[in-house]
């Protein structure tokens, strides 16, 4: 008998044959739509870490600086054993620009009893106001209405007189009990010998070592290299050879300011004697002839200000902030777009704070 259930035949599918011009664009609409949600967040994300770089690049940038400052300042007014064989030198404030030995304060005693002209040595450091700086050849591209600090000293390293750079500025003290001179500076020439370094160690016989002078002046200018950008930048003067050369050191500094620790009287308000310890801080210099607060060589320790900045502005970016310099007041609110922040530390000056304690 024939069975009565016979397969039931699959429906044919109809073949595809493309798509509507509606559906197309449907689906382009919603591609393009896609895309532009990635390229959204891909822009949000870029623009975040750039922002997150500059901030970074901004923040090394300005506790460089500080580093650096603070570095130069412990060292400044080291003068090794020349104090020990100097007496009681006079100090003197060093021409900023100065590259002749004459210039650069240092001399040796002079004379015998009554007739005694003490030695001079370059004080430690030496404030210098805007308007100085901007009178000083070299120091190119000063930014207006920021301060300058000139510091001196030997160098750490001492070497033997044939060994001198030739060119640079080096001093030598006398270590030997029966010479009657205390130090001399001079220019090292090549194979510098006893006719430019003509001390002894204190065995009388062999030469003394001798030390570098080191003159810098650390200032602000409006740029990194210069005409190629307008970043400002700290940079140092320094005196190398003959020759004062200007390195940049930090960019993106836009503003800098001292406040001057001085050492004006010892514990019991003696104004004769000294105990290392400052007792006031000033922005500069009092004025006041032969007041102990008129002179750099009785600055123990120096509060530093700096104000940094990112090198690219950021778009759409406004700030209201003011940022505390010190005695030099406050700077801000800027309109500019570019982000900043203020750092400030207070460095001793070693050499010199030491030798007055308990004075």
């Amino acid at each position: 008998m024939m069975n009565s259930l016979l397969p039931v035949p699959r429906a044919r599918l109809s073949a595809q044959r493309g798509l509507s011009l509606v559906e197309l664009m449907v689906g382009i609409t919603i591609g393009l739509l896609v895309v532009a949600g990635l390229v959204t967040l891909f822009a949000n994300s870029s623009g975040a870490t750039n922002e997150l770089e500059k901030s970074i690049r901004q923040f090394e940038n300005g506790r460089y600086a500080t580093d650096l400052l603070n570095e130069d300042l412990n060292h400044a007014g080291f003068y090794a054993d020349v104090l020990s064989t100097a007496g009681t030198p006079t100090y003197v404030v060093a021409g900023p620009c100065a590259t002749a030995i004459a210039d650069l304060g240092w001399a040796p005693s002079t004379g015998t009893g009554t007739a005694t002209i003490p030695a001079t040595i370059p004080a430690a450091i030496a404030g210098l106001a805007t308007a100085e700086v901007d009178a000083l050849p070299c120091l190119p591209n000063h930014k207006a209405n920021t301060p300058a600090l000139a510091i001196h000293r030997l160098d750490t390293n001492a070497v033997a007189p044939g060994d001198a750079t030739a060119g640079s500025a080096y001093v030598q003290s006398s270590r030997c009990g029966t010479s009657t001179a205390t130090f001399v500076i001079a220019t090292a020439v090549a194979g510098s010998g006893t006719a430019t370094f003509p001390f002894q160690n204190s065995d009388c016989t062999t030469p003394a070592t001798v030390r570098r002078h080191v003159a810098r002046v650390y200032y602000i200018a409006t740029c990194n290299e210069c005409g190629i950008d307008t970043v400002p930048t700290l940079k140092r003067a320094e005196l190398v050879g003959n020759v004062v050369t200007v390195t940049p050191m930090v960019e993106g500094i836009d503003d800098i300011a001292f406040d001057f620790g001085f050492d004006t009287q010892n514990a019991t308000g003696d104004i004769t004697k000294f105990d290392g310890v400052p007792d006031e801080y000033r922005a500069g210099l009092s004025g006041t002839v032969g007041a102990n607060n008129n002179d750099w060589k009785n600055v123990v320790s120096v509060r530093i200000h700096l104000l940094s900045r990112t090198t690219e502005p950021t778009a759409g970016y406004t700030e209201d902030k003011t940022y505390a310099m010190g005695l030099a007041g406050t700077r801000g609110p800027f309109t500019d777009r570019f982000k900043r922040r203020a750092y400030v530390i207070t460095t001793r000056l070693n050499n010199v704070s030491g030798m007055r304690e308990g004075s």
